[in-house]
């Protein structure tokens, strides 16, 4: 029962709905905006109906569903991480918001965010982030993506090489201008079936993604037996507006960064906790605890942060019908700073890797900081 990588790849179009309303009169006049990379939410559908119709499932035959993929509140056997982007065979990760860009003499240089001083705040009297050292017009990289071994250095201490760096907007990396995906308006209208023409005040306009062809998205998934995987059709729907990606299953030969080495400063073991994947909350007080303190169980005292916009994660419950509730959603990147007794170590290097849910939201990567000097 080895875990595999699933990569899904376009053959056109996605479009991955996010926590914006889409019912009639609603969205605004821009539209509603497609999500990309996907949520494990919508990644997981598709997943686990490719595995059943492997099974033998179909929907005309819906007391077949085998019991060891769950039911619409659990997973069963499954357990799932990701989702990760793979570009012409690089892994790239959610950039950690400890990096910001600037510039040095006329030329462009990054640097890091570290705890400053105290301030008053909304939050109260807390160390906000600080540049560690001194550059012009500094701002973040939110959006961003590092590969694998960019992110291994942030991990250790450092800022990542500029051909380490990508976007979708193909403006980050001085090496790699090409865009991971481009958004492309489209406009539908509603049609009567029987007549075949166009239904009076049907309009609607949504925003789809059209990825690059040499990326893809991988999801990690574990719990069943490798036959199980051996059996998925090729190509499956994914997503709304009827879009499909093709499949490519492979083992996992590892894709979770190396932690950065942590030592002893003084009295005190100092550390990141950054979230590779989002953060779910429940509600939103739950969120508001997170913000100040980091997400739950990770050794230590919590003493600053970078972190994104929150967004919404919502759904549509496909047994219920009706949508599902609003949850709140920290982004991936978004970033604690965190001092702990250094007898803490073996269990702060438990939570690398470490995911909240099965469903491998909020997953922790452990790296190191230090003060200013």
């Amino acid at each position: 029962m080895g875990a595999m990588l699933w990569a899904f790849g376009s053959l056109d179009t996605f479009f991955f709905r996010d926590g914006t309303p889409y019912n009639a009169g609603e969205g605004g006049a821009t539209g509603i905006k497609s999500a990309f990379p996907p949520y494990m939410t919508t990644l997981q559908g598709a997943i686990r109906t490719a595995l059943a119709m492997g099974q033998g499932w179909t929907p005309s035959r819906p007391e077949g569903w085998p019991a060891e993929l769950g039911g619409p509140d659990d997973l069963g056997d499954l357990r799932l991480q990701g989702p990760y982007l793979r570009y012409m065979g690089r892994y790239l990760f959610p950039l950690p918001l400890v990096v910001v860009k600037g510039s040095w003499k006329k030329e462009k240089v990054y640097t890091r965010l570290v705890p400053g001083g105290e301030a008053d705040c909304d939050l109260g009297r807390i160390r906000l982030p600080a540049l560690k050292q001194p550059v012009e017009g500094a701002k973040t990289l939110e959006g961003a993506f590092v590969t694998q071994r960019g992110l291994e250095t942030i991990l250790a201490g450092g800022v990542p090489e500029s051909d380490e760096l990508y976007s979708h907007r193909g403006d980050e990396g001085e090496d790699n201008q090409r865009q991971l995906w481009h958004r492309e308006p489209r406009v539908g209208i509603g049609r009567d079936a029987n007549t075949r023409t166009a239904i009076d005040g049907r309009l609607y306009s949504i925003e789809h993604i059209r990825p690059d062809p040499d990326l893809s998205v991988v999801v990690r998934v574990a719990g069943l037996p490798a036959g199980w995987h051996q059996a998925v059709p090729k190509v499956i729907p994914l997503g709304g507006e009827r879009r499909v990606a093709r499949v490519e299953i492979e083992p996992d030969a590892g894709i979770l960064p190396e932690m950065g080495k942590l030592e002893k400063n003084g009295d005190k073991l100092r550390f990141t906790a950054t979230l590779m994947t989002p953060y779910r909350g429940r509600d939103r007080e739950e969120v508001q605890r997170c913000i100040r303190g980091g997400p739950p169980g990770i050794p230590g005292q919590c003493i600053s942060a970078c972190i994104g916009r929150v967004g919404q994660l919502g759904g549509w419950d496909l047994v219920r019908h009706y949508p599902r509730p609003l949850q709140p959603l920290l982004p991936a990147g978004s970033t604690w700073f965190y001092e702990a007794d250094p007898a803490a170590l073996p269990d702060v290097k438990k939570v690398h890797g470490r995911c909240a849910d099965s469903l491998g939201f909020g997953q922790i990567i452990i790296g190191r900081w230090e003060e200013r000097v």
